[in-house]
């Protein structure tokens, strides 16, 4: 015998008395089951958590969109729903991650203030995509893995809330005790229903009750419609409250590029050929900086037929276009300028050059402004050329202290963004018809068809002319004159915009004067 004891089963007074193990068992099985990832296709205990905040946010979006234009609501449903991401973070979020957060979303929604624009509303998209990647993925990613991320979140995130609903309907078992209590329930209410029409046909004040009662709408086209509006904004909201799920989908992965070897271009592009290319082009540069100084200071006149505000429209887009296209091959070939100090000077000589060119092409800009009118495409080209101006810089810096590629594409989007949010504070229908009213010697050569155009916001300038001139700018004979803009006042503070409210000041003003 090996003296090994080998018992065969367990006695049941054993089996029967370690019940509170197989129970231990299966809490920790589910406690371990819980701290992993859940399926976001699989309700669990969190969903019920935060189903009193998904209604408290349905009733919020019904209180200030429905029957409401847009407004200050956007931004301040914005921010409580920030919040309530915040609050159901599953790891909790401190007060220093609260106040940055909070911050960020407050800096991100003031241009919805400002006024509601499709401008403005990118800004508030980008606000809650960063702070909804941050709580789902415990961490900030690359701007496309955030694009990414939203996209996943518009798309397969509202369906989460019906899939949820639909499992939770199939798989819902009712208990014994609820059957039993559905069944004491039938009795009372059939006998209560046959006694209360009785005492209703014995009391008048019960019947006009129940009359008025039967005679209420709960099924017509706008109640119909609420509901539909509740059950979309659940939809929208719902995925925001389940981060932890999964419902960003996987981190998207950087794009994976084979550096295919190309033996004509090989050949084409060597260091020879750059330092003859960076020759060349400085020479050219040269002559065209030569030319345009001659012009602009009018040492050198021009040929016959061609106006100053020709030659200036003419040079202001070609000029840009070429400092982008410098920009591009500076960046194409940024390795090979880096092995060269030679090849490096020559790059940033020429780059220098087109940092002018760009300068050049604000003045042709301006001397055309200035003949002819603004536009909102003159000022857009204003600020393409002050960007690229940007650009052509930090290409410089790259260059010289050596910078990834990377650090010149955050850069440069970091420049393009802060451009764009403070563009979203400038009234620029107002500062066009301002600059073309102040600036236009001859009002009869206005162009006050292209003023009127401009919609509400440039109401003082259309005031400031008739009581100029007498007579009214916007005649509105169809299509070659539109008609006067006409100002819709603030019904509801939910509509309030600062830019609509100070307008809607300034005409009460005049009204009252």
């Amino acid at each position: 015998m090996s003296g090994q004891l080998v018992i065969n089963g367990v006695p049941d007074s054993i089996r029967h008395d370690g019940w509170w193990l197989a129970c231990s068992d299966a809490q920790a099985g589910h406690s371990f089951e819980a701290s992993g990832p859940s399926n976001p296709s699989r309700p669990d205990i969190r969903h019920r958590a935060v189903l009193p905040v998904l209604l408290l946010l349905v009733w919020l979006a019904d209180w200030l969109f429905w029957d409401h234009g847009p407004g200050i609501s956007i931004a301040l449903f914005v921010l409580t729903l920030s919040a309530c991401v915040l609050a159901v973070k599953p790891k909790g979020a401190t007060r220093r991650e609260w106040g940055i957060a909070l911050g960020v979303q407050v800096i991100c929604n003031l241009p919805i203030v400002e006024q509601v624009q499709a401008l403005s509303l990118l800004f508030t998209v980008g606000g809650i995509t960063m702070l909804v990647v941050w709580v789902g993925y415990d961490r900030m990613v690359e701007w496309w893995q955030a694009i990414w991320a939203l996209i996943h979140l518009s798309s397969v995130g509202v369906v989460l809330l019906p899939v949820t609903v639909v499992k939770e309907t199939r798989t819902f078992q009712a208990s014994p005790d609820l059957k039993q209590h559905a069944r004491s329930m039938i009795l009372p209410l059939t006998v209560g229903l046959v006694f209360l029409f009785l005492l209703a046909a014995a009391n008048p004040i019960l019947e006009r009750f129940l009359a008025q009662f039967s005679e209420l709408d709960f099924l017509t086209a706008e109640h119909l419609q609420r509901v539909v509006f509740w059950f979309g904004m659940a939809c929208l909201i719902w995925p925001y409250l389940n981060l932890s799920g999964g419902v960003l989908g996987p981190l998207a992965k950087a794009p994976s590029f084979r550096s295919g070897h190309v033996p004509w271009l090989a050949a084409l592009v060597t260091s020879e050929s750059l330092r003859n290319s960076l020759l060349l082009f400085n020479l050219l540069f040269f002559v065209q900086t030569v030319l345009d100084i001659g012009v602009l200071t009018g040492g050198m006149s021009l040929p016959e037929g061609m106006t100053y505000a020709r030659y200036a429209h003419r040079g202001a887009y070609p000029l840009v276009a070429t400092a982008l296209l410098a920009g591009l091959f500076a960046i194409a070939t940024h390795r090979m300028i880096d092995q060269s100090r030679f090849l490096r000077n020559l790059m940033l000589v020429w780059l220098a050059q087109n940092m002018f060119l760009v300068i050049t092409a604000v003045i042709r800009l301006s001397l055309y402004v200035e003949a002819y009118t603004l536009t909102y495409l003159r000022v857009a080209a204003f600020i393409w050329m002050g960007l690229v101006f940007v650009g052509l810089i930090l290409i410089i810096v790259q260059i010289i202290r050596t910078k990834s590629i990377a650090w010149l594409v955050r850069s440069n989007l970091a420049a393009l963004a802060v451009t764009l949010f403070l563009c979203c504070f400038v009234n620029f229908a107002f500062v066009v018809a301002d600059f073309n009213f102040r600036k236009s010697y001859d009002l009869s050569n206005l162009d006050t068809g292209y003023i009127c155009g401009l919609g509400e916001q440039a109401l003082p300038v259309i005031d400031a002319y008739e009581a100029k001139t007498g007579h009214p700018m916007c005649l509105g004979d169809g299509w070659y004159m539109p008609v006067k803009p006409v100002f819709q006042p603030l019904e509801n503070w939910r509509e309030w915009g600062f830019r609509r409210w100070r307008l809607q000041v300034y005409l009460d003003g005049g009204a009252q004067e």
